[in-house]
């Protein structure tokens, strides 16, 4: 049974209120891009979220969120290029839509992936996982959506990826358009690419480089069974 629109929407303890909260006391650099309402409905529609939860407040009150310079871009009800959280997880077409195994939240500049996990990932159901684009593999953040979105709007997300940035990244952070991200060359998950100030970097789509990550986490699996 689907639930309306109205019904998700209408709730007496809306989370709109402490998202904005949270926004306006924000310690780090954040924008809250202007949400387009058809894909905003649909969003809500197609995640049958509440805006009970964070999730649901995040998909209806903001096409999305860019935070710390750009070097963070969770998703939301869309914007222009950036998908919606139901688009990125091909919940916007009910003749394909099934019940994802982890829903995708949003991801970094080089390609680090955050996202909810529903049993398939490597944490526990409900928490929020990150592929790290440097280690090929998904680790548990031990925390849940809401705690995962505070987190990244105080400050968190330094200290997090202080690794995989470079002395200038957050000019080029914000260089990047929303549906794009940083290639390195040599690649992150190499022993030469841990040298981020050395790398080269080029500008490329997102599923670009998690194709290129899927297929590179691939490889370094088949080379650890060869090894054992």
């Amino acid at each position: 049974m689907v639930i309306p629109l109205d019904e998700l929407v209408a709730v007496d303890d809306s989370a709109v209120p402490l998202l904005r909260q949270w926004l306006e006391a924000s310690t780090v650099d954040v924008t809250a891009l202007p949400v387009e309402p058809a894909r905003r409905d649909a969003c809500l529609t197609d995640l049958q979220v509440t805006l009970r939860s964070v999730l649901g407040a995040v998909a209806y009150e903001t096409g999305g969120l860019v935070i710390d310079h750009g070097w963070l871009r969770l998703l939301g009800g869309g914007h222009g290029v950036l998908p919606s959280l139901a688009e990125a997880n091909g919940l916007d077409d009910p003749d394909t839509a099934e019940a994802p195994d982890y829903v995708v939240l949003g991801w970094d500049v080089v390609g680090g992936v955050f996202a909810l996990d529903g049993g398939a990932l490597r944490g526990v159901r409900g928490h929020v996982c990150y592929f790290s684009p440097d280690a090929l593999q998904w680790e548990d953040l031990d925390v849940g959506h809401a705690d995962f979105v505070r987190w990244a709007l105080t400050g968190g997300v330094e200290t997090f990826a202080e690794d995989l940035r470079w002395a200038s990244w957050a000019q080029d952070a914000a260089a990047v358009a929303l549906d794009a991200v940083y290639l390195s060359d040599p690649p992150l998950w190499t022993a030469a690419g841990q040298e981020v100030d050395a790398a080269e970097r080029r500008m490329t789509s997102v599923d670009d480089l998690l194709a290129r990550h899927a297929e590179a986490a691939v490889a370094l699996a088949a080379e650890i069974d060869v090894s054992d």
